[in-house]
């Protein structure tokens, strides 16, 4: 059994998965075995990763069932059933690793493991974010994250630690338990038990490319898009032009958010919350107690929150304790 299982999802993946396969091929670190579902691509991904498994029996394989997605977290939450290593880490299928990073974040790993012995663990690490030509786009994402910013408390109000960065310990992947509706991305579930139960450990490096495309299922964020793309201009007139329109799509997307939040809270509380510690409990209830009540109430619940005193992102995100409840 390898020590590490790899995990990718693939989606009509044909322009960028070979380039990606190939990187994890390189890796300095060889105790490893590429697990690939494809959730019915259209284009030539099948063919792709079928070659890869021929030509390395034992190191890439194909997960097939008869099991239908229609989005990335279930694709990972099915890849998870397969998962037999000590380790797994999350891979996307259109970026590309850097040659150390599955050696560099296992040594994390087995350092943290030493220090919270039989808890469960989440390792993640910085990502250089590039173009689709893998050109530099002078943006390096999450290396620069104060500790709090993965903490319990913090987390509740959303994810900041991307699945693709990301080496969980078997205590954390088994420990999380599987998918059910009301879990919006496999990453953030898996930090929101890892930050509940263990602890989550940052690599101060950037050990991948990350990236950016039309495609992307989630991208690089308002930070990248605003400085590298054309198009945001482009928005800013139409929204100029069209204000009350853009508002509305605001909101709609902020009560959207409102609703994941709600929802991955609810599950969370009711698989775990008998386990938690009084103080994560205490942190969990005031949370949970935004979602309730007038805007008054909500107010004051929101003003309990760490996030709201120290992350001014968080904030933003959380505006809708103006807005009529989900």
């Amino acid at each position: 059994m390898p020590a590490i299982d790899i995990l990718m999802a693939a989606y009509n993946g044909e322009r960028y998965i070979s380039e990606q396969i190939e990187s994890i091929l390189s890796q300095t670190f060889t105790d490893w075995r590429l697990l690939i579902r494809d959730d019915g691509s259209t284009d030539n991904t099948p063919a792709i990763i079928e070659d890869y498994a021929a030509k390395y029996p034992g190191k890439v394989e194909i997960v097939h069932d008869d099991v239908v997605c229609k989005n990335s977290t279930k694709n990972f939450f099915e890849l998870l059933k397969h998962a037999e290593a000590d380790y797994v880490m999350f891979s996307d299928q259109d970026d590309v690793w850097l040659p150390y990073k599955v050696q560099i974040t296992y040594d994390y790993m087995k350092k943290a493991e030493h220090d919270n012995p039989g808890k469960p663990v989440i390792v993640f690490t910085g990502m250089q974010v590039v173009d689709s030509e893998l050109r530099s786009m002078d943006v390096i994402l999450r290396l620069d994250f104060p500790e709090y910013r993965y903490t319990f408390k913090e987390l509740l109000a959303g994810n900041c630690i991307s699945g693709c960065t990301q080496m969980l310990n078997r205590e954390c992947y088994e420990g999380m338990g599987g998918f059910q509706e009301g879990i919006p991305y496999h990453d953030y579930w898996a930090s929101l038990y890892a930050s509940a139960f263990g602890t989550i450990v940052r690599v101060p490096m950037a050990l991948m490319l990350y990236r950016q495309h039309g495609d992307n299922v989630v991208g690089g964020g308002w930070a990248v898009t605003k400085r590298y793309y054309p198009g945001g201009m482009k928005r800013v007139i139409r929204i100029l032009k069209n204000p009350v329109s853009k508002v509305s799509e605001r909101l709609n997307t902020v009560r959207y958010i409102v609703l994941e939040l709600k929802l991955i809270t609810s599950v969370f509380r009711s698989r775990f919350y008998d386990r938690l510690d009084s103080a994560k409990k205490k942190e969990l209830d005031d949370f949970c107690r935004i979602f309730g009540g007038n805007i008054l109430a909500r107010y004051s619940a929101i003003r309990k929150t760490y996030c709201f005193r120290e992350n001014m992102e968080s904030i933003g995100r959380l505006l809708w304790i103006f807005l009529p409840r989900p």
